[in-house]
């Protein structure tokens, strides 16, 4: 087990002190004291409901989606989604950052499964199994979440979907010899700012083309998809508010936040005159050092809403 410089009797102490609280919750103890275990901790204390162990997981105070909140307000707004009677749990599908050799913030995409019974609530009873997807961009202050970015897909939730969109499997080996990834994404972002995709979105992507959630595109249509929302918003701007990278996965996740005035009627929002502020969780995977996979949810539920204020 790796300490990473933690004082050798304190973190013994915390280890006593886990074991017994998984003989009493049966919430498991951390095997390394990294955020990714951490955050995967606190996925598992809301899937079994372990309320009163939040506080090991979480801050005293947590900003959730830019709301400042106490773990009391915190906790009662998972309990409203995750009540006891209700049949909701949430997956891990991928992660990317908050390992022992990157310790900070992690960005995760979520399964979350609901089972819904059709008629009395009995082990025979038919149910309807439904997914939908969700990325959580999580920060750490001293070892617990202080901070929690969340978007779940809306259209997944509203029409009910069966399965969500899987992460690509078969992956082939990194390249010989390695890149900067935080320099290629930020190269990436600035072709789009740029207005420069016609011309050198090919730079970034696979030549075959990209899978975009699930819906494989040549490089033109997946840069014409882009080019769409910098059409219907004007002076469209993505800001990298968060990066993590695996290289060894050849894997990034980012938090992209956008600003813009929309211009024509997109994404469900009639343009209004004024500018708008909304945000998208996405994973990229590069086969040879360019973008060949990527799942994305893009905030548009409050992009609407700030339409029709």
């Amino acid at each position: 087990m790796e300490l990473r410089g933690e004082g050798g009797g304190v973190r013994d102490a915390e280890l006593l002190s886990e074991s017994a609280r998984y003989l009493r919750t049966g919430v498991a103890p951390p095997l390394r004291a990294d955020n990714w275990t951490r955050f995967k901790s606190f996925i598992d204390r809301i899937n079994r409901r372990q309320w009163e162990t939040l506080s090991d997981a979480v801050q005293s105070r947590v900003n959730y989606n830019q709301r400042e909140l106490s773990l009391y307000e915190f906790t009662q707004l998972l309990k409203q989604e995750f009540a006891p009677k209700t049949n909701t749990t949430m997956a891990i599908v991928t992660t990317v950052g908050g390992d022992a050799t990157v310790d900070g913030p992690v960005i995760t995409r979520l399964c979350v499964k609901t089972s819904l019974v059709e008629g009395p609530r009995l082990p025979s009873a038919p149910r309807q199994h439904f997914e939908h997807s969700r990325h959580m961009v999580a920060y750490f202050t001293d070892n617990k979440i202080s901070q929690v970015y969340d978007i779940s897909d809306a259209a997944e939730k509203q029409t009910l979907c069966q399965a969500i969109v899987p992460p690509p499997a078969l992956r082939p080996p990194p390249p010989p010899a390695s890149i900067d990834l935080r320099q290629f994404y930020a190269d990436y972002i600035a072709c789009i700012n740029s207005g420069s995709i016609t011309d050198d979105l090919h730079r970034f992507c696979k030549p075959s083309g990209v899978t975009w959630n699930g819906t494989p595109m040549s490089v033109q249509k997946y840069g014409e998809m882009i080019q769409s929302s910098l059409d219907a918003i004007s002076g469209l701007y993505f800001d990298i508010h968060t990066l993590a990278v695996d290289e060894g996965r050849q894997q990034l996740a980012a938090r992209l936040e956008f600003t813009g005035t929309p211009v024509k009627s997109f994404a469900g929002g009639a343009p209004n005159g004024r500018s708008v502020e909304f945000s998208e969780h996405v994973f990229y995977w590069l086969e040879q050092g360019l973008i060949s996979d990527v799942l994305s949810i893009v905030d548009w539920e409050e992009y609407r809403s700030q339409l029709a204020r």
